[in-house]
């Protein structure tokens, strides 16, 4: 998987977990926006680091 993949899919992810939280949040505050986004980092940290993993790890064929 080639760099420009792999780092539109870690912050896609990170953009839809904070849009969801708000939203299932319905406190649409900056506070909250704060808080959902500083889990979406922490969440696209673990979600870029398993995605390399994956790859290392994978048979190649």
């Amino acid at each position: 998987m080639d760099k420009k993949k792999f780092i539109s899919q870690v912050l896609s992810a990170i953009v839809l977990y904070t849009v969801i939280s708000v939203i299932l949040e319905k406190d649409y505050s900056m506070d909250t926006w704060l808080t959902q986004g500083k889990e979406a980092l922490i969440f696209g940290a673990v979600f870029g680091v398993l995605m390399w993993l994956r790859e290392r790890l994978r048979k190649r064929e």
